[in-house]
């Protein structure tokens, strides 16, 4: 079906931000919410309901900043481009937006909401500037969106609506059995820094076969092939699990100069360097043959410790606060010697008991599974809406 299209200024106001000046307190911290891009990517949701940050009447009146309306769409211009969210309560904003307030019930806020969202990367494409890209109020204006009847947009924001809603449910179930887990682990072992159960506590460095990291092959990123072994970086490390996105691989004879850091099944991966200092997850057995850079490093335990145990007991809360600490006291940046791995302490409870937890962590680890191919199929699904969404054919 064709619709008519319009531009954005024709059917909503464009507002700019602005921010007091953050030196002057009599422009902070009073009632008036006010957003940063950050509120929105840590929101996690479509609408925005309170801010961490507020400023004053005499703030507002001080900059060039304007409140919006409650149901105005909150779009961000720059650092980055396309974050983007509905304020259910009056807001103004810095000047990272240009932001969307609808006129004369021509547009649907949410409507207009998911077709940014669909067109993030095409807007972001228009971005000007040197420093950093920058979307202008003018461009903001001059983009054409589809304009059907609003009867009909309000139909297919409650579509994307209830199909995001179903990814939601999968996500927050993923979570619980997260949070499950980790409380099974403190339930059976207590707090690892604590040790409220009294267990014998020794080093890594006693329950393990190996203990080290590799290195980037000469060349960096260019070296790196499209197919071939690969080659573990820290970005890949997430806490509790193994992120395949930008998963670098390298010819057998550059693997052949990794080959002392070469990845068994279960192998425990603990980021060494930088900001993502102390993730931790295990090696997937999908992933081999596999070697890791200098920012990660192998935990290998041996018979005596179970991979999964260490894993998790990696993971509690006091357990990171502790290598975190560790990782701070590099001093250049962020980082965990291979010493200060070897002597950390940890409990260790009797092996039978661990692999009784490790019996748990398989079986959730299965739900999780089908989970996770779940929520596959329902991303596949939302992004065949989404494309239908806008071109009439939903």
């Amino acid at each position: 079906m064709k619709w008519p299209t319009a531009s954005i200024g024709d059917v909503c106001e464009v507002v700019s931000g602005s921010t007091p000046k953050t030196g002057n307190p009599a422009f902070w911290d009073g009632d008036i919410p006010w957003v940063t891009p950050k509120d929105l990517s840590e929101l996690g949701q479509k609408y925005l309901n309170d801010t961490p940050r507020k400023i004053t009447d005499a703030g507002l009146r001080s900059c060039s900043a304007k409140m919006l309306p409650a149901q105005s769409v909150l779009f961000s211009s720059r650092a980055p481009i396309g974050l983007v969210a509905i304020n259910s309560i009056p807001v103004c904003t810095n000047q990272g937006f240009k932001s969307m307030v609808p006129r004369n019930g021509q547009i649907y806020p949410d409507f207009l909401y998911w077709w940014l969202k669909v067109h993030k990367q095409a807007i972001e494409q228009l971005g000007r500037g040197a420093t950093f890209k920058e979307v202008s109020k003018r461009i903001v204006e001059e983009i054409q969106i589809p304009l059907p009847p609003l009867t009909e947009q309000k139909r297919i924001a409650g579509i994307l609506d209830a199909a995001d809603a179903l990814r939601a449910k999968r996500r927050a179930a993923l979570a619980e059995l997260d949070a499950l887990l980790q409380s099974t682990f403190l339930d059976m072992f207590g707090d690892p820094v604590t040790n409220p159960m009294g267990w014998e506590v020794s080093m890594i460095g006693d329950h393990t076969s190996k203990v080290g990291s590799g290195a980037t092959p000469r060349g960096g990123a260019e070296s790196y092939k499209s197919e071939g072994i690969a080659l573990i970086r820290s970005m890949n490390v997430r806490d509790g699990e193994f992120q395949w996105k930008e998963l670098a691989r390298i010819d057998d004879s550059q693997a052949q100069k990794l080959s002392n850091v070469e990845i068994e099944v279960d192998d425990v991966l603990l980021n060494i360097t930088g900001a993502s200092v102390a993730r931790v997850c295990r090696a997937p057995k999908e992933v081999l043959p596999a070697r890791v850079n200098q920012h990660v490093c192998i935990i290998r335990p041996t018979q005596d410790l179970d991979a999964k145990y260490l894993e998790k007991a990696l993971l509690t809360d006091s357990t990171k606060r502790r290598l975190l600490r560790i990782g701070e006291s590099g001093a250049t940046r962020q980082a965990i010697t291979k010493a200060e791995v070897l002597e950390f302490d940890i409990p260790l409870p009797p092996l039978q008991l661990q692999r009784r937890f490790a019996a748990i962590v398989e079986s959730i680890e299965r739900q999780k599974e089908r989970m996770h191919a779940h929520l596959a199929e329902l991303d596949t699904l939302f992004a065949s809406l989404q494309s239908r969404a806008f071109n009439g054919e939903l």
